[in-house]
């Protein structure tokens, strides 16, 4: 590594850590952005980005670019055997992790942060500076922000008592399939099938680990799903990830900003998940560039991130949670819930509760 002191360290290189190193770089910090993968790799993701964060990522990637994805122009909704069909207007894109995240590590590099794939964190200590020990080296930094993910081991918080779950992802073969995300919902879990081409599609699901373990067993606790995949042919093995609880965001730990899913994991069918951690990503970003000019502490600058992050944020995950509870609890309340979210007006309101503020 060419310096062992930065401005700005950022630990891990997924959209909300690509972005907080986009923004902090561009604006002349020295900023150093790590990576304990390398690219391009799968991620557990629906892979479904919404129309809200677009044109926030076309500005991140700058000179960076994607190459052409499907548009999804409206989500389905299966559930005990009815379909409830909504617009997704303006229609959001169908844009693969693999390329996704390669695309933006790469757009952090030419806006100036230096960029390390293949280096893991093993501690972070929180003095005068901070202090990062790495697999390579000994690093100092002014501020860390942590974009780990849901399971960092940077940071533990208690999740006794909650239910555990998985997350399972992979793509399909799938002839010309319908420009829908399509969420398919039974006791347990669901499972969300975005296309990704002309001629695949992405299927991800969350489910109860004691419901199913694998996609195949996940295909078969809904009938309208199982029949869908009868033909289809897995493009890649499962990637999985567990396990999965759900907690109350928080905004810091152990002295670092979090972002991205380390902060807050929202609800994968909402799809919101990308557009959040590119949103926290440039808000953490631009929450600390005040510091880094030396015009505020590094607690004045936790507290400030705290209350927007709280604004912007929190509505969406407690509206996305309460209808995963409603759409894949008992009978009685997928029931209640359906009819409500058929009702004229009133399903794209439910969706538009998921989505952050501005």
């Amino acid at each position: 590594m060419e310096a062992a002191e930065y401005d700005l360290i950022v630990a891990g290189a997924g959209p909300a850590g690509s972005a907080c190193a986009i923004t902090a770089a561009r604006a002349g910090a020295h900023v150093l952005l790590l990576e304990k993968d390398r690219f391009p790799r799968h991620k557990v993701c629906g892979e479904f980005v919404s129309s809200e964060s677009l044109d926030l990522l076309d500005g991140l990637l700058g000179k960076t670019k994607l190459s052409a994805h499907m548009l999804v122009n409206s989500a389905r909704f299966f559930v005990d055997g009815k379909r409830l069909s909504l617009p997704v207007s303006p229609a959001a894109q169908s844009i693969p992790r693999y390329e996704l995240d390669a695309a933006l590590f790469q757009a952090a590099q030419s806006a100036g942060a230096i960029t390390r794939e293949g280096i893991t964190i093993h501690e972070v200590k929180s003095k005068a500076v901070f202090q990062v020990t790495t697999s390579e080296n000994s690093l100092t930094a002014k501020a860390v922000v942590n974009t780990t993910g849901r399971w960092s081991k940077l940071t533990q918080f208690d999740v006794s008592g909650k239910e555990k779950c998985l997350g399972l992802k992979a793509h399909f073969s799938e002839s010309s399939p319908p420009s829908s995300v399509d969420l398919y919902f039974f006791p347990g879990g669901y499972c969300g099938v975005t296309p990704v081409d002309g001629n695949s599609v992405n299927a991800c699901a969350m489910v109860r680990a004691d419901v199913a373990r694998s996609l195949e067993e996940v295909f078969a606790q809904e009938p309208e799903l199982r029949r869908r995949s009868q033909s289809w042919r897995a493009l890649f093995p499962d990637v999985t990830t567990s396990p999965l609880y759900f907690r109350e965001p928080e905004t810091e730990a152990n002295g670092m900003m979090l972002a991205g899913d380390a902060a807050g994991f929202i609800d994968p069918f909402a799809g919101d998940g990308i557009s959040l951690a590119l949103q926290s990503g440039v808000l953490a970003a631009k929450t600390i560039l005040p510091f880094l000019a030396g015009k505020c502490s590094w607690e004045q600058t936790l507290d400030e991130y705290r209350t927007s992050y709280h604004r912007r944020f929190v509505p969406a995950f407690r509206n996305a949670a309460r209808l995963r509870t409603a759409f894949a609890g008992p009978r009685w309340a997928r029931t209640t819930a359906f009819a409500l979210a058929s009702m004229p007006g009133v399903g794209r309101m439910l969706m538009k509760r998921t989505r952050a503020r501005s």
